[in-house]
């Protein structure tokens, strides 16, 4: 089926560039696609691709519906790459981000890196992770742009402009900084902390919390994070 689904998107793609395809099962179990919204649920929504892709990647993400979004110019956080080059990745794979988004921002990485004591191959893992290198991302719960900071966060550190990526970054490796401290220097349960929040770490007595969300956000960052080491 998953086959199916990417063929249908390459197909469509090249017809439909303006709009967005929709996928529906009907009564007698056959998948339709077109390019018109059903009027009963549909499952699947595919969304045009980009006319300057230069590698096969495909992105997906389900929302609050249980439509499942399929693009290969993700747009929010929430898209997970989960193809590549005809490779299916696993979830929380350790790619580094191959449409070269990261390199747009390493001499700002490189210069926080050093204001804050953090090594810039974490900073880009964390980057990547929270927003994909997308300095206008915007979660569902309010986060916004490149290290996702929520308001609250962003007056503790002194950050005026969220969507301003020079004050988004120095804001939240101040907190990550920060937190690295609060724990000890152990990297883990700050990693948690600046996703899941640093009382719930406290809350949980100093351990990363039991939530899947959590726990998979920690080990994708670190698994970034060596990425990132080896290539830097």
């Amino acid at each position: 089926m998953k086959r199916i689904i990417f063929l249908a998107m390459i197909l469509y793609s090249n017809q439909v560039l303006a709009g967005e395809i929709y996928s529906y099962v009907d009564s007698n179990g056959v998948r339709n696609y077109t390019d018109k919204a059903p009027n009963h649920r549909f499952t699947i929504k595919i969304h045009p691709q980009s006319k300057n892709k230069k590698k096969d990647e495909i992105y997906k993400y389900i929302d609050e519906k249980g439509i499942i979004h399929l693009t290969d110019n993700p747009n929010n956080p929430r898209y997970k790459l989960i193809y590549v080059n005809g490779v299916t990745v696993t979830q929380y794979s350790t790619f580094i981000d191959s449409r070269g988004n990261y390199s747009n921002y390493g001499g700002l990485i490189g210069n926080v890196a050093n204001l804050t004591n953090l090594e810039p191959a974490l900073l880009h893992a964390v980057i990547q992770t929270e927003s994909a290198f997308n300095p206008r991302a915007i979660s569902p719960k309010g986060a916004v742009g490149l290290m996702q900071l929520m308001p609250a966060t962003a007056k503790r550190f002194g950050v005026k402009d969220r969507t301003n990526a020079t004050e988004n970054v120095y804001g939240g490796a101040k907190y990550l900084s920060h937190l690295v401290g609060l724990f000890n220097n152990n990297l883990r349960l700050a990693l948690a902390a600046y996703n899941a929040g640093e009382n719930v770490v406290k809350r949980y007595g100093n351990k990363v919390p039991p939530y899947k969300e959590t726990k998979n956000y920690v080990k994708k960052v670190l698994r970034l994070y060596s990425a990132y080491r080896d290539k830097m």
